[in-house]
């Protein structure tokens, strides 16, 4: 196994990263800076057993080295997916690298169009992770199913697509394994797909252009400098371009019987689009997906150029995506963002931890569309002008500018110039919605990591040093807010406590 401690490589990196992070950083915890590292810290790593936490509803699929479960959270009764790696002879460092990689990828990741990982379980006998449950099953099996779909199916679609990718390469990430197997349908509204990417498993962060050479395996989806080790993060793209032609004509765009004469098309660059369905196709589909599939990558489009082609304005992608029906929901959100202040760092990171784990709750899903909505350029930031004109002239809100900037002072609890997607949607969501037990008694265990029925100093000072960063000053910013939210002053927070300061939010 490489003679590697998974979870103290996993603890090591989340740190190095948190510590990255916080170089322009270095006031206390108390002033909202941990939110940096919120992903790293609300994705549970244990070594304990998966099953103790979980019920198994039903077996789904066996692979080589891995079983795949539908599972229930005990507490929550959220369903989700269990996929547990056996360790074995058979189980080579490569795939645990793989493992080790897509975790440390994924928790550093917060996108609406990008699978989230609820738990990770390390011990001597697997590794187990829990996935968000996604109904539908992948792309590849609803082509199967359903043949292909029409120009505004396939926008809606790739709209999406693009709307992650260009968020992780922004992140300087790539992904090199995108393929209509890895991207999974979460539900489907007037038959239109709500997709996201699910594997990560291949990525690598590199500057963005930098020149990469690894070996990869091939597939359709790989793109021809890929073949060619010498690529960037455009090979992503290329990938996007052979996902819309399969969504188009659920066909591959480069064919053949093995792998020699599928990478030999590929590297020609030439595909078909004089039969049907593409002689019937409108003229900004077709232009799109030659820029997507082309062969010279310094002219190939990036991810965001992509996203603003006149084929989704057409096709009212992001209008569809986005779209709220009811207007009370959306002045409710929007009051909330108003009426939203600053609480204790316990209340932030409970939050957090229980829309991480609700992500297809209504509110949830609502308060990431209007996020999704004002954020003009895609890239899964706002900024305070973004805000102002979101605020005031997507919604004809009556805003005053200073209102906006005390709205935007609030959000931007880490200080980077930027409401973050978690920011933003902890302060729009209706709180109300996750103040009931089993809710709050989820989000109490998260922090109760030894069972005890109390949350103690020590267990929090622990959580907070491994999985976010190691500083002087935790220890004491730690005390603080114990102190603040200790009602009866013993030095822990049993259930009660914690039900008291959590229903303070409303």
């Amino acid at each position: 196994m490489g003679g590697k401690n998974s979870k103290e490589e996993i603890n090591k990196d989340l740190k190095q990263l948190g510590k990255e992070a916080n170089k322009n950083n270095p006031d206390s915890l108390e002033d909202g800076n941990i939110l940096i590292y919120l992903n790293n810290l609300i994705t549970m790593s244990s070594s304990s057993d998966p099953e103790k936490d979980y019920n198994i509803i039903r077996f789904m699929k066996k692979g080589t080295f891995s079983d795949i479960n539908l599972v229930e959270n005990k507490i929550s009764e959220n369903r989700g997916i269990m996929k547990t790696f056996y360790k074995s002879e058979k189980f080579s460092e490569k795939i645990e690298k793989y493992l080790y990689n897509e975790l440390k990828i994924l928790t550093s990741l917060d996108h609406p169009n990008i699978i989230n990982v609820f738990n990770f379980y390390s011990n001597e006998k697997s590794y187990t992770y829990i996935t968000e449950l996604c109904s539908y099953g992948d792309l590849y099996q609803d082509l199967l199913n359903n043949g292909p779909h029409d120009e505004k199916s396939t926008a809606y679609i790739m709209y999406q697509i693009l709307s992650a990718v260009n968020y992780y390469h922004k992140k300087n990430i790539i992904n090199r394994g995108l393929s209509l197997d890895n991207i999974l349908i979460s539900e489907k509204r007037n038959d239109l797909p709500t997709v996201k990417i699910s594997y990560f498993g291949t990525s690598i962060m590199a500057e963005k252009d930098a020149i990469q050479n690894q070996k990869m395996e091939f597939s359709y989806f790989t793109a021809p400098e890929v073949i060619n080790k010498c690529y960037n993060e455009k090979c992503d793209i290329w990938s996007c371009g052979v996902i819309m032609y399969f969504l188009l004509s659920a066909r591959p765009p480069f064919g053949g019987e093995d792998n020699d004469e599928i990478n030999s098309k590929i590297l020609s660059g030439k595909y078909d689009l004089l039969n049907p369905p593409f002689d019937n196709l409108s003229r900004d589909c077709l232009d799109l997906l030659n820029k997507l599939l082309e062969l010279r990558v310094f002219r190939r489009l990036s991810a965001e150029e992509a996203l603003n082609h006149p084929w989704f304005k057409e096709n009212n992608s992001k209008l569809l995506f986005h779209q709220i029906n009811d207007e009370s929901i959306i002045e409710k959100l929007i009051n909330n963002l108003k009426n939203y202040k600053n609480k204790s760092i316990l209340q932030k990171v409970a939050m957090s931890y229980l829309i991480h784990n609700y992500p297809q709750m209504k509110d949830v899903i609502n308060a990431s569309k209007l996020f999704n909505k004002i954020d003009e350029n895609d890239d899964c930031l706002i900024n305070e002008k973004e805000l102002f004109e979101g605020l005031k002239l997507k919604y004809n809100t009556i805003v005053k500018k200073e209102d906006v900037k005390q709205i935007f002072k609030n959000l931007d609890l880490n200080n980077n110039g930027y409401i973050d997607y978690e920011e933003f949607v902890s302060a729009a969501v209706n709180k109300k919605r996750f103040m009931n037990k089993n809710t709050l008694l989820l989000a109490f265990k998260f922090f109760d990591k030894n069972d005890s029925g109390e949350i103690c100093f020590d267990e929090i000072e622990k959580m907070f040093k491994e999985s976010i960063i190691d500083k002087e000053k935790v220890h004491e910013s730690l005390q603080k807010i114990i102190k603040d939210v200790d009602l009866n002053i013993d030095g822990k927070i049993t259930f009660e406590e914690f039900v008291t300061i959590m229903k303070n939010l409303i």
